[in-house]
């Protein structure tokens, strides 16, 4: 691979003497994803699901592509993958939706390596719903270890909530072994893979993980834009995060019902 033509990849470093170390918290943007972008703008720039005219129908396609490919990449079906404006934002729709099947004495699994979009929205669940937070602790080298996971999970672990990759010390939690664990108990799992997916190859389905996120700007994409994965039965059972168009299946003053 030749270092200088990846460089002639991104705008920036063409019109910067620089050199960037911070992908961690966002990548730079190559010159193909800022073309796509281009061509919707320039191309089918309207609504999709809402008309069934030539630019709507363009726009509605390419969209439904860019599922299909998001489902392909993660080895899910295209009605599992729902796009959010970033790794935060798919979290914080989980978090909302578990909050209210939550109780006091139940308890939602984390742990010290997590980022704040992966802490704070469990934080006001716990809040919500009078469950505890309780923390796997860590090795001295920043890991979660299994030993450590099966001495902190219990019966009342009702949700636990991990990073995959940490965005700070870099270690990869052992989810193939941890999972099974969780689940053993009765306990969704919901995986921050934010700085996973960018490195990884991730299937969801031999992970067998229940809710999954990550978001575009860390992996060349643009910002503003993520991806939250949910096995199909436990989104649908989700309660709804927003409320506003193109969500609802039927309106009227007396009765509403969602998609």
């Amino acid at each position: 691979m030749s270092i200088r033509s990846r460089k002639e990849d991104f705008p920036v470093l063409q019109s910067k003497a620089v050199t960037y170390l911070d992908t961690a918290a966002s990548s730079l943007t190559p010159r193909v994803v800022m073309d796509a972008m281009n061509r919707y703008y320039e191309e089918f720039p309207v609504n999709v699901h809402r008309g069934v005219y030539e630019l709507g129908y363009e726009a509605t396609q390419a969209y439904e592509t860019a599922r299909d490919r998001v489902a392909r990449f993660l080895h899910a079906k295209r009605n599992e993958i729902v796009f959010t404006k970033g790794t935060s934002h798919a979290l914080n729709i989980v978090a909302h939706g578990l909050a209210k099947t939550l109780k006091p004495g139940d308890e939602i699994l984390l742990s010290e390596l997590e980022h704040h979009s992966n802490y704070l929205p469990w934080v006001e669940a716990a809040k919500l719903s009078g469950a505890q937070l309780t923390y796997v602790p860590l090795t001295a080298q920043g890991e979660i270890t299994e030993e450590a996971f099966l001495n902190t999970l219990t019966s009342k672990t009702k949700i636990v909530a991990l990073t995959y990759v940490s965005n700070t010390m870099g270690t990869v939690t052992p989810l193939l072994k941890l999972i099974p664990h969780a689940h053993a108990v009765g306990a969704l799992t919901v995986i921050d893979a934010a700085q996973a997916v960018p490195h990884m190859a991730i299937d969801v389905a031999a992970l067998g993980v229940d809710f999954l996120a990550f978001s575009g700007h860390k992996m060349c994409g643009p910002t503003g834009i993520g991806v939250l994965y949910g096995k199909e039965s436990l989104l649908n059972a989700l309660a709804p995060f927003e409320f506003g168009g193109e969500m609802n299946d039927y309106v009227s003053k007396e009765r509403v019902s969602y998609k």
